[in-house]
């Protein structure tokens, strides 16, 4: 698969799977404010239930209930919820009561016309109504009208179970889908990372492996070309000591000896950076060796910082030579005349850092990372092995090397090592 093809479906399948998660949690929660919405209508259902059922067998009682009626009709209806039971006269006053009341009880004045209303009262509901008893037995007397039934108020208390396990089995739906929904988007977020340190290992693997092919050629080709620009170098000095001095035959020997030291330096990098001797790590006093690399580069050429250099840190020496004087060397000629490039020597998180600031044009947009690419070069006398070298040996270190644009002008590469 190409590599946009697998960043695509990678980025895909993340979205997907944070989508598929929110709408998990959507629907849990809409579900939970349904099953809220629906809590008046579920609790008037169950109040018209228990209203009915007491006002039904309080019709069948010729007198006013007593308190063991009141308390077998209450254990009657427990589990639908009756927690509280009483009924009043006309005046107001109580008749007769089973259980607790949630709060005191005052009888309305008059009753409301219309279907009974409810009061929430704490976790209860309570409902006022009103029944008419049966007659007092007897038949009735010639043409005299039938007598009146009694009608007497009556008060109930119940706890909304059917809301309230609704409300309960919503709210544990949404948890548990909030659970379900986090964890599927942490797993995604997981493999997500996982996959990218996948790439970039598989990414790193690979420039590894060009590299070391790359080494490889660059050495064969650096033998087999050293020993006869040897040859050539040491005739052309030869024939040029024995031509008279200031003859164009002699300028031509000279720009050939020129030519013949600019390959040497083109395989001499190329044996460098084809090198993969292991890394040999003793104590090193960093920045002696950062001034010791800048000496070698342009003796007092620098501006060398190390107020905050440790004294000792264990390096390959010889080694980290090789990439200090590149990078020097870059700043150096990228840097107009009349400056100094500056070189500070750190510590920082646990690592060396030693940064590099010239006074150049900077680097384009977009190059940051392809400056340290075999090879590529933006001067025309240059090798583009320089900073090639440089990345190779601070990665045999275990080390980090970036080049970014300073905000007030020129190129600054930091170099962190971490502790051997």
């Amino acid at each position: 698969m190409k590599p946009s093809l697998g960043r695509w479906a990678r980025w895909g399948w993340l979205i997907t799977t944070i989508a598929m998660g929110a709408a998990l949690l959507v629907t849990a929660w809409l579900g939970r404010q349904r099953a809220r919405a629906v809590t008046s209508t579920l609790n008037r259902g169950q109040s018209m239930v228990l209203f009915e059922s007491v006002r039904q067998q309080s019709r069948a009682m010729t007198e006013p209930p007593d308190r063991a009626q009141l308390d077998s009709l209450l254990r009657l209806h427990q589990a639908a919820g009756l927690r509280y039971l009483a009924f009043f006269d006309s005046s107001g006053a109580v008749i007769a009561q089973a259980g607790e009341a949630a709060s005191a009880v005052h009888p309305p004045a008059r009753r409301p016309p219309g279907p009974p209303a409810l009061e929430q009262v704490g976790s209860r509901v309570r409902i006022w109504g009103f029944t008419a008893l049966a007659p007092p037995p007897g038949p009735p007397q010639g043409r005299q009208p039938a007598r009146a039934r009694p009608r007497l108020n009556f008060l109930m208390e119940f706890e909304p179970l059917v809301a309230e396990r609704l409300a309960s089995e919503a709210t544990q739906t949404f948890v548990l889908s909030a659970l379900v929904a986090a964890a599927l988007i942490a797993a995604a977020v997981v493999f997500w990372r996982l996959s990218m340190k996948q790439e970039a290992t598989e990414r790193r693997l690979e420039q590894q492996r060009r590299l070391g092919a790359l080494g490889e050629m660059s050495a064969v080709l650096a033998h087999e070309i050293r020993n006869p620009l040897a040859s050539l170098k040491g005739h052309a000095q030869l024939l040029a000591e024995h031509l008279a001095e200031g003859s164009p035959d002699r300028r031509k020997a000279s720009l050939v000896v020129t030519e013949a030291e600019r390959l040497e330096a083109l395989t001499g990098d190329l044996l460098d950076f084809a090198k993969s001797s292991p890394v040999d790590l003793q104590p090193a006093d960093p920045a002696a060796l950062v001034a010791a690399c800048a000496d070698e580069v342009a003796r007092d050429g620098f501006v060398i910082r190390a107020e905050g250099a440790p004294r000792v840190w264990r390096l390959d020496a010889n080694l980290m030579r090789q990439a200090l004087t590149n990078v020097l060397r870059n700043a150096r000629q990228a840097s107009p005349e009349g400056t100094r490039p500056e070189a500070t020597v750190g510590r920082s998180d646990g690592s060396l850092v030693l940064t590099v600031r010239d006074f150049g044009s900077g680097i384009a947009p977009g190059d940051e990372k392809r400056i340290f690419s075999p090879f590529y070069t933006t001067r025309t006398n240059g090798t583009g092995l320089g900073l090639a070298v440089a990345l190779r040996v601070v990665e045999l270190h275990g080390g980090t090397i970036t080049a970014g644009n300073h905000p007030d002008g020129g190129a600054v590469f930091r170099i962190a090592v971490p502790a051997g």
